[in-house]
């Protein structure tokens, strides 16, 4: 498993050059409050896959800013950054999760158009949901979040043996390539934290995170390599293991719209595509994990 073929490392590559189209439009709520003579226009931006909106609210609330200047100096202007929140199709969305599951989840889910592109997401100034969302954090907050997460990978990978080993600068410069769009400084990093430990040729356990609509991610202890079989475990393993496992936690919760777990009912997505169930799971996490080393897959259920 651990042998990469050109094609292989060309897959880090496309994945890390991927990118989404979206439009921002300013709410109807917030466009009425605007004093200027000319209104907003839609702001179109291409944001990488794997990165967090609050990498980019600072340009999108300076855009629309502008059309309140007029209004700045009236004490009842409560005009903030902090109040800024983003939508699509009434769902608010969540900061913490990359653009890319974002983008998977939803748009799979809630449109019946074979094409979403661009994305178009409403733009909130005002009225933020606080009993649904947390506010957008600071670029540092942002970037501590995804120290954190990566820390959680590799302690499952490695019992955090890699992570620890590196040196201040390195967890630096795995943020900063990230931001800077430099492929080759992050893979020089990461590609310590996709190696194998104690005599292992594949990860103690893999990281990942299965999404589905109107439910909180799930995240289980899943190793890729079945010694006492010796197989090795595939997406559709992992997801299968999952869903019985959430379904068995439903047992004891009343009340609640109890969990498909035909696995073939659902569309499996990961960075936009859908890979062959039968796929290794080690696999996949080498090659299809997030820049957070986590495999972050959307589940949607299929319409008939």
């Amino acid at each position: 498993m651990g042998n990469a073929s050109m094609d292989d490392g060309d897959i880090t590559r496309e994945l890390w050059q991927s990118r989404i189209p979206i439009c921002f439009i300013l709410s109807d709520d917030d466009m009425s409050k605007v004093n200027r003579s000319e209104l907003p226009e839609p702001l179109y931006l291409m944001l990488s896959r794997h990165l967090y909106f609050p990498c980019f609210i600072e340009k999108i609330f300076r855009y629309y800013s502008t059309y309140y200047k007029e209004n700045l100096a009236d004490t009842t202007n409560h005009l903030s950054i902090h109040n800024l929140w983003l939508e699509y199709e009434s769902i608010p969305l969540k900061w913490h999760y990359p653009i890319g599951v974002l983008y998977d989840l939803y748009t799979s889910s809630l449109t019946s158009s074979t094409c979403h592109l661009p994305w178009q997401i409403i733009v909130h100034l005002s009225q933020f949901p606080e009993n649904e969302l947390i506010r957008f954090p600071d670029r540092e907050s942002i970037e501590a979040y995804y120290m954190s997460t990566l820390k959680e990978a590799d302690a499952l990978k490695h019992k955090g043996q890699i992570i620890g080993d590196m040196q201040k600068r390195d967890h630096k410069q795995l943020w900063n390539s990230l931001l800077q769009d430099k492929y080759e400084t992050f893979w020089n990093i990461n590609m310590k934290l996709m190696s194998y430990t104690d005599n292992l040729l594949y990860f103690r356990y893999i990281p990942y995170r299965i999404y589905l609509l109107d439910r909180p991610y799930l995240q289980k202890l899943f190793a890729p390599y079945d010694s006492e079989h010796d197989r090795w475990m595939t997406l559709n393993d992992l997801v299968q293991y999952s869903l019985n496992h959430e379904l068995h936690c439903e047992h004891f919760a009343n009340g609640k719209k109890m969990l498909n777990t035909n696995v073939n009912d659902y569309q499996v997505i990961i960075h936009g595509v859908q890979p062959p169930l039968h796929t290794p799971v080690q696999w996949l996490s080498e090659y299809f994990s997030y820049p957070d080393n986590f495999l972050h897959i959307c589940l949607v259920e299929k319409r008939t």
